[in-house]
């Protein structure tokens, strides 16, 4: 990569890398403070709705016990239907139960339950003598108000819910007073969305998970919506026993009811097993986070581009001196040495290339000094190469020398007396020694007409099974030419190897010494044939 390319690629990459770095650390610390502030809208507002609901609750457990502490309703209770003041107290018992749901718009039916749980009194007279001993809301009373779960009306459909308490007098429970109420101040409390934006919703569930509340996208959701609750940590038999402000959790991302991305936190209604929940969709919650990374971008884009025109400028400024110095040292590298590359700039560039010219000053002189000093060399290495000639032609002609004479040296073939040649061996015979040996002794027994052959081997230090069959070869071979081989100067060790060896040695006739063996060839080259065979 071009040096110029390589500046410009680092400082682009620098800028991309400083920026990606903003950008994802602005984007980190904004997230985590939309997710606070996120947090804390939430969290204030199902604390406020929840305190609101159970505000509601509380007000209607006291209307329900206020009711049940009058003094008409309790002689009611206490009369025999016989007696003749009974029809009285019931009129009056009556009227004072319709005034009592006229005063207040959520009232649905208040209903007054004797000790049996008959139904004596009611706002609605339809109900007035039935049997409610089977009940929930009658079976749940313990001198305590009782709040029945929101269900639908069986008359009107409208989604209410019960509230009993006990009518006590002189300590002893003498009936029980129902009351059916419409939720739509509940409803209200929920519907109200202030500060959850367009997407945020607040609603109840019950244990089962069902919505008991209004939502704010789907319509007609009372008790056939049901919302996974899951992911809020508590069992559904465990949701009654939690208090207000009992949360447990942090801020949750999960998918709501409408498979949306939502942020989510909620708590339990005391006493009912209610969760409230308030949510708000992810994609409104971390909407400033997401225009603030698009932001971002532009920036990055921008700087970017910005950057990439600076960094071309500048990666041109510092790289145009080291350009023209390196085109000036290719032309160098071709031989031209009187180029110059000096510049007048103070910077170490600018030194460096006129150090570069001096450098090229010195080659320059040091090439014409190197070219004498070899037009000299080639003069010493002609000069050289003749008498390395000469010399060679004087060794080669020594070598044939010692040759011829190492030749005649392998096999010395010497007449000791009439008729009779001694051959004496020295050192390590082998196989081509054989052979001179062979050829030179066969050649002067023919030539001299010799009858005794004497080979000393008392210079041999070492006779093995090899030599030992060379040397009966050799025999053989005198024989055929009619002369009589005799082998002298055996050494003991070599005979106790052979031995050792098992080597046939039968065919070779020994003398100890070449002076026994010389005396012997002379009986045998004067005509005493008796001593052939020893």
């Amino acid at each position: 990569m071009k040096i110029r390319t390589r500046v410009l690629v680092v400082l682009v990459l620098a800028i991309l890398i400083t920026g990606a770095a903003g950008l994802i650390a602005s984007n980190i610390v904004s997230r985590e403070i939309v997710e606070d502030q996120i947090y804390n809208e939430l969290v204030l507002t199902v604390q406020s709705r929840a305190n609101h609901i159970e505000t509601f609750l509380d007000m209607n457990n006291v209307k329900v016990e206020r009711t049940a502490s009058s003094f008409i309703i309790k002689d009611f209770l206490t009369t025999d239907v016989d007696d003749e003041c009974y029809a009285a107290q019931y009129e009056q018992v009556t009227a004072r139960l319709h005034a009592l749901a006229a005063t207040d718009d959520t009232t649905n039916i208040i209903s007054l339950l004797d000790r049996n749980g008959t139904i004596g009194a009611s706002t609605c007279e339809a109900v007035v003598g039935s049997d409610r001993s089977s009940d929930d809301m009658f079976l749940k009373w313990n001198k305590r108000t009782h709040i029945r779960d929101v269900c639908a009306c069986k008359s009107t459909g409208r989604p209410v819910m019960g509230f009993s308490t006990p009518v006590i007098k002189n300590d002893e429970i003498v009936g029980v007073i129902l009351t059916s109420i419409h939720i739509n101040d509940l409803d209200a409390i929920t519907t109200d969305r202030t500060g959850l934006g367009k997407t945020g919703e607040v609603y109840l569930v019950n244990t089962d998970g069902y919505m008991i509340t209004p939502s704010r996208f789907t319509s007609d959701t009372f008790l056939k919506q049901q919302v996974s609750t899951g992911h809020l940590g508590d069992e559904p038999e465990d949701l009654k026993d939690m208090g207000e402000g009992e949360y447990g959790h942090e801020l949750s991302t999960c998918k709501n009811y409408l498979g949306t991305d939502v942020i989510r936190t909620h708590t339990h209604i005391t006493g009912m097993g209610w969760t409230l929940i308030a949510e708000m969709s992810e994609e409104e919650a971390f909407a400033p986070v997401t225009s603030l990374t698009r932001t971002m971008l532009a920036i990055l884009a921008v700087l970017t581009i910005g950057g990439l025109l600076c960094s071309i400028v500048i990666s041109g400024t510092l790289t145009e001196p080291i350009l023209t110095l390196s085109s000036g040292s290719e032309k160098i590298e071709k031989g031209d040495l009187d180029y110059k590359v000096g510049t007048d700039a103070g910077d170490e560039i600018g030194e460096l290339s006129r150090s570069i010219d001096r450098m090229t000053g010195e080659l320059k002189i040091s090439r014409m000094e190197l070219e004498e000093y070899n037009v000299s060399l080639e003069e010493q290495v002609e000069e050289r190469t003749r008498k390395l000639m000469e010399s060679e032609e004087y060794l080669k002609e020594l070598v044939d020398k010692l040759r011829i004479s190492q030749e005649g040296l392998s096999a010395p073939v010497v007449e000791v007396g009439d008729g009779i040649l001694a051959l004496p061996l020295i050192g390590m015979i082998d196989e081509h020694r054989i052979t001179t040996i062979m050829e030179t002794l066969l050649s002067e027994i023919t030539g001299t007409q010799s009858d005794v052959v004497i080979l000393d081997v008392t210079g041999v230090h070492e006779i093995d099974t090899y030599v030992t069959g060379q040397l009966i070869r050799i025999v053989r071979a005198v024989r055929l030419l009619g002369a009589t081989c005799i082998i002298t100067g055996v050494r003991p060790e070599s005979a106790h190897t052979l031995v050792e060896l098992g080597v046939d040695t039968s065919e070779l006739m020994t003398r100890r010494t070449l002076q026994d063996g010389l005396r012997y060839a002379q009986k045998i080259a004067g005509g005493d044939e008796g001593d052939k065979v020893g």
